[in-house]
Order: structure tokens, then sequence, then C-alpha cells
């Protein structure tokens, strides 16, 4: 009868032990519900950002944590600053009747149509619609400083030689020069409702929208103004 007691209490220490760690783990907050959270929070970041086919990974939270369930849908805030791309780290709380803060880390990228170089080119040269090409790439932190749009990239001048396939950013480009120094161009002055013109020698070279210094050449006075699109400048 002993034997058969000590069997029957053991049996009810076990069942209230796996009752007391189901009831447990029934308070604590999921650890997927969390890694979720912070997923969605850096995804919206990428893809406000203006990113599309966006993939984030998160780090493996410890099993070992133990976060209250919380009484409030939990919420994620991701950094103002920093790139969307790369590595996130994504604060995720809980604001409920025992609120807690934990930071989960995110490996975000994206895959995007980036415009490269169809050719090798030369430093000065400027880029023609048939001088890029659009190709699928994974872009991470790394990659966040490349131009996306074509449009950005047409029309403008390299500064420095760059191979077949290279990837355009905004210090590779500038503005094509649309007065070369030396050149005669013509100088406009506004007067009133008037617009007089006169003949002048670049001093310099000068982008669009650019301040250049013009010598007129009726009165040999050195003159500034705006270089305009077509070659003219506008005098200040």
């Amino acid at each position: 009868m002993t034997f058969f007691w000590h069997v029957f209490q053991r049996m009810m220490l076990a069942t209230m032990c796996l009752a007391g760690s189901l009831l447990h783990a029934d308070t604590l907050q999921p650890l997927n519900s969390v890694a979720d959270t912070a997923l969605q929070a850096a995804k919206a970041r990428a893809t406000a950002a203006g990113y599309r086919n966006v993939s984030v990974e998160a780090r493996p939270l410890d099993n070992r944590l133990r976060l209250p369930l919380c009484s409030e849908q939990i919420s994620a805030s991701t950094p103002n600053t920093g790139d969307a791309l790369g590595p996130v780290s994504v604060k995720v709380r809980c604001d409920g009747q025992q609120p807690w803060t934990i930071y989960v880390r995110t490996q975000v990228s994206a895959m995007q149509d980036v415009p490269v170089l169809a050719r090798a080119m030369a430093r000065k040269s400027l880029i023609g619609r048939d001088d890029i090409k659009l190709v699928s790439q994974p872009l991470g932190a790394t990659e966040s400083t490349i131009i996306l749009e074509p449009s950005a990239i047409i029309g403008m001048e390299l500064n420095r030689a760059l191979p077949a396939g290279a990837y355009l950013r905004s210090h590779n480009l500038r503005a094509p020069k649309v007065i070369k120094r030396g050149q005669l161009i013509t100088l406009r002055y506004k007067v009133s409702s008037l617009e007089v013109r006169s003949q002048g020698k670049a001093l310099k070279d000068a982008a669009e929208g650019e301040l250049i210094t013009v010598t007129n050449l009726s009165s040999g006075k050195k003159v500034q103004g705006v270089a305009l699109s077509d070659g003219t400048v506008i005098v200040q």
C-alpha cells in the first residue's frame, strides 16, 4: 500500500508541476510575437524609404528571456536616423500593466533594379540613356548611397573614370558645364521690363545655376552672373 501511495504522490506532484509550468507559460509574452513585431517595423521603415522587395531577418532571442505577457498590443519603433538597410535595431515595448522594453537586432536587405554603367566611361563623359542599364541586385547598408533613379543620372557628367557595371553615387556625378573658360557668351542685363544684351568672355567653367565671373567686352569690366542652360549669363 505504501508503494502505491508514493507512486500516487509522485504522479500528483508531476501533474502539479506541469500545470504550474503551463500556467506560468500563459503569463509570458511569446518571443515569436516580439520578433514578428520587430520584423514588421523594420520592413515598414525600409519600404517607406523607397526600397522594394524588402527582406528582414531578426537575430534569435534568448529562450531564457522571460517577459510578462503584455496586457496591451505591443509596439515597435525604429531609429529616426541612419540607414534603413543593413543592421537595424528595433525597439519593442509594452505599455501595459507590467511595462517592458527590449531591443531586437534585425538585418534588412532589398532587391532592387539598380542603374549601372553599360560600358566603361572616362572622366568628364556625359551619361546618355544608352550608357546605363538596370540590373537586379540585393541592396544592403553599404549600397544605400547608390542612385536608384535613372532620371537622376542621365545628362550628368562623370567626375572620375568608372568601369562597366559600376554603381553610380552622387559624389561620382556633377552637373555638366554649360559654359567653358574663355568662351564668348552673351550677357543679359535686366533693366526694369527691358533686357539689354552684351558680349562677354567667361573667366571660368560653370554649370547651370552656378555663379560665374565674366569680362564685359564692351566696358572691360568684370561682372558676376548666373549661368543658364542655354549658355547665356544673367548679370546680377
